[in-house]
């Protein structure tokens, strides 16, 4: 297992890996013509390419040289803000999601931020359930329009880190 910067190059490879997840995971919670949408919004090689050249943290997880997840990482003012972690569904229960997690913040505690904070969907279950039993208080909620009508519907976690 190995979690390395995610390379220019491997983008395509991280975008394959957001349609498998967002497509087996949110198919139920948003629909298929909204997971279409916030893929190109959000995964497009422009829309990566950017971020990283503004600073954003793209992690990929590898397990025996397979992607098997990704997490996305930015340092703001006061706090960091964990944009993105996603594990591929036969990985999940193994650990691994906090392998990824333990990368989010060992990565803010590098840039001397003492709180993660995140967003997630409302219906999105299991997740709220790993957040919070690794540490994440729910601080907030909100409807945020992303465009061509569509909202993302989710509460705000919030983690204390603790300082190396």
């Amino acid at each position: 297992m190995e979690i390395r910067s995610l390379h220019i190059n491997e983008i395509p490879v991280v975008h394959k890996l957001a349609r498998e997840i967002w497509e087996e995971h949110y198919i139920q919670i948003i629909g298929q013509e909204q997971i279409d949408y916030m893929l190109e919004l959000f995964y497009s090689k422009e829309k990566i390419q950017s971020e990283i050249e503004k600073g954003v943290f793209w992690e990929i997880l590898y397990f025996h040289e397979k992607p098997v997840g990704y997490l996305a990482c930015e340092i703001q003012k006061e706090k960091a803000f964990l944009s993105k972690i996603y594990l591929k569904k036969e990985f999940r229960g193994k650990g691994l999601g906090k392998v990824l997690l333990d990368k989010a913040i060992e990565i803010a505690q590098k840039h001397h931020r003492s709180k993660l904070y995140l967003n997630v969907n409302k219906f999105n279950s299991n997740s709220i359930l790993f957040y919070e039993r690794n540490g994440f208080i729910k601080i907030d909620d909100g409807v945020f329009e992303i465009g061509k009508g569509y909202v993302m519907d989710d509460f705000i976690y919030e983690l204390e880190i603790q300082k190396k």
